[in-house]
């Protein structure tokens, strides 16, 4: 039972870097092509709608995916029940985003958000329908396929895109990307789930998912709104054409972290919800995770904070240079949110998504508020604030999951912060002396040279990390 479950957890982890792999390379291709054909305007209106109505998505989902993924065991009728759950409330989500439409532009001033916010909310009944498919795939831990429904769309949207861009449409370039990223994953999640439902059952209660869900949903809205505040605001004081600037230093921040985050979660969930009741292994998982996540994140970002003109030079153009200062603001946000990833499967998978709920009420204002404070000065205002509320956020949530929890948290932000530090500074140091105090392509060179060196060795010299090595290369020999 051990060793199976740990083959699974390793093949899933591998299928998921895999495919993620994949999914990088078209997100690295869709904002190297786009940000050539498209201006920061076309890119701050689909920002500006994305910052209000994505919280419509939590909504429609009410966190039920994840429900049913945590659960130990589902019975069809549930699935069944949850699926036309899911689909109703898309339906009904669409609507109300398309009436609302006036209003979104209203708040902007920006009458063109108008029919982009229009188009975009049918993206909300097509990912409820898919909800329940895409949650069945994961619960198999069937991690190979999911990749492939999630990769393939995001495939074609992106050469449907880079053609409209060419062909001079702007922002609706985005926008059919969008659209048919979804319509593309409904399709292939129906096909492979090899699951149908049923018609809805008035006799079986899907009221645990609900109580798990709701929870789920209120904390993933209160984080969101967090997320999301930024955008709106820089809307409202600075107009488009600045949002845009902010969106793709944002995104080259964030979608990285979403695609190590989110489908190593889909892992962890359902592999340290089945050790739960052993405290020992679920520890154990939970350190090599946490390991695994913040190095990789850590470097990364470390690299963006060092390296930001550069970067922005390669991936955008050099109209897009001054993203740079607010690239590097952004990137301490990426490596505290990555942080925040141990909390939240320890909650998920033991079931204490209420003692969740409870802290993120207590501890996300404290971001709205950094955030807002920082907002005068502009992106580099709230990139700064916004580093500022999460770390702050990140502390005080290993705290609350250790105490609800029993595990040894202390330890856990530790070992978090020697990565950070021990890992990232170095990076940083090396890649801000190359680009800034020594100037050209040797002196860029050699500091990515050392950079890239202090990566490797640091891992290797550090104990805790070398033990964690130690556990990674455990479970290959198991496999």
């Amino acid at each position: 039972m051990t060793t199976g479950l740990g083959r699974r957890a390793l093949g899933g982890a591998g299928a998921t870097l895999l495919w993620q792999g994949v999914r990088l390379g078209l997100l690295a291709v869709s904002i190297v092509v786009l940000a050539r054909l498209l201006d920061p305007t076309d890119y701050g209106y689909l920002a500006m709608v994305t910052a209000v109505i994505g919280l419509g998505e939590l909504l429609r989902d009410l966190g039920l995916s994840m429900a049913a993924v945590q659960a130990k065991n589902v019975s069809a009728a549930e699935k069944s029940n949850l699926f036309w759950l899911n689909s109703a409330i898309g339906l009904v989500l669409a609507i109300a985003v398309f009436l609302g439409s006036w209003g979104i532009a209203a708040i902007y001033g920006e009458s063109a958000l108008v029919p982009i916010t229009q188009v975009l909310s049918v993206t909300f009944l097509l990912n409820g329908v898919a909800a329940q498919f895409k949650a069945q795939i994961n619960r198999d831990m069937r991690f190979m396929t999911l990749g492939v429904t999630e990769a393939a769309p995001q495939a074609v949207a992106l050469v449907l895109a880079i053609v409209l861009a060419l062909c001079g449409f702007g922002y609706w370039a985005l926008v059919a990307q969008a659209l048919t990223v979804a319509a593309l994953a409904l399709t292939m999640d129906v096909i492979l789930a090899r699951w149908h439902p049923s018609l809805p059952s008035r006799t079986t209660s899907i009221r645990r998912f609900l109580r798990f869900g709701g929870a789920l949903a209120g904390t993933q809205g209160i984080a969101y709104a967090a997320k999301n505040i930024d955008t709106v605001v820089l809307g409202i004081l600075f107009g488009s054409s600045v949002v845009g600037l902010y969106s793709r230093a944002f995104q080259l921040v964030v979608l990285p972290l979403n695609q190590l985050t989110a489908p190593l979660s889909r892992v962890a969930v359902p592999v340290l919800s089945r050790i739960q009741d052993d405290r020992a292994r679920f520890i154990e998982y939970i350190r090599t995770g946490q390991y695994f996540t913040v190095t990789l994140a850590t470097i990364f970002y470390a690299t963006l904070v060092g390296f930001a003109e550069p970067v922005v030079l390669l991936v955008l153009g050099e109209r897009w240079l001054p993203a740079a200062p607010i690239l590097q603001a952004l990137a301490l946000v990426g490596i505290f949110r990555a942080l925040g990833q141990v909390p939240y499967w320890i909650f998920v998978s033991l079931g204490l998504t209420g003692k969740q709920l409870t802290i993120y009420l207590v501890t996300q204002p404290l971001v709205v508020v950094a955030i807002l404070v920082g907002a005068p000065w502009g992106p580099v205002g709230v990139g700064i604030g916004g580093s500022i509320g999460y770390f702050l956020f990140w502390i005080i949530q290993m705290w609350w999951a250790g105490r609800t929890s029993g595990l040894p948290a202390a330890s856990l932000t530790w070992s978090g912060l020697v990565a950070v530090v021990v890992t990232g500074v170095p990076i940083a140091v090396a890649g801000f002396l190359g680009t800034v105090v020594f100037q050209g392509p040797v002196a860029l060179t050699i500091a990515a040279a050392s950079a890239a060196l202090w990566s490797v060795g640091v891992n290797v010299v550090v104990p805790s990390h070398r033990r964690r090595l130690g556990a990674v290369r455990a479970l290959i020999r198991r496999r």
